[in-house]
């Protein structure tokens, strides 16, 4: 069973007003303002309704799952909401950090240590990343810009290669 199957994951359906909006998060120097000040939100959001909704999946129509990993310096847990992408059997994680020009801190902890869970709309799984390879690149951020268009622009203004994770179920064989 493949990380999907397992988190009962599903694709949103994104509508009218949610494409309209994609316009508005993805405008450059807006991006990273709105990735700050939603983290928070989500993380809130997601303890209020016992893990079944996000902010950002009800506004933008955002595949929101919460990632927890070890920080790679401090040995602590870290819990971020990230939009996920399907990626075959799994999920991918594009670490645009919402176009900020820099790795977001997840990237880092997951290149430490490759293991946390993955909660989506109120189940949890335990996985283990690895970075795509050339062709998984290539397929998840064609997935991320399916999504949200944004991921496009998000490349384009990196001055580092964005880092791509997939995410497998931890007992996948």
């Amino acid at each position: 069973m493949g990380l999907q199957e397992e988190l009962g994951y599903r694709s949103p359906r994104v509508n009218n007003v949610q494409r309209a909006l994609h316009d508005v998060v993805a405008i450059p120097w807006l991006s990273p303002v709105l990735s700050k000040l939603f983290t928070p939100v989500d993380r809130a959001f997601h303890r209020m309704t016992g893990g079944r909704a996000s902010v950002s999946g009800a506004l933008v129509g955002f595949p929101v799952v919460v990632l927890t990993t070890t920080g790679a310096k401090s040995g602590q847990l870290r819990t971020t909401p990230l939009s996920a992408v399907p990626l075959g059997d799994d999920l991918a994680l594009i670490g645009s950090n919402a176009g900020s020009g820099k790795i977001p801190g997840w990237a880092h902890n997951l290149r430490a240590n490759p293991t946390g869970t993955v909660a989506y709309e109120g189940r949890e799984a335990a996985v283990k990343a690895r970075e795509a390879d050339p062709d998984e690149y290539e397929a998840a951020f064609d997935s991320a810009v399916r999504v949200y268009p944004g991921y496009a622009g998000y490349r384009e203004r990196a001055d580092y290669v964005i880092p791509v994770f997939v995410l497998e179920a931890a007992n996948a064989a």
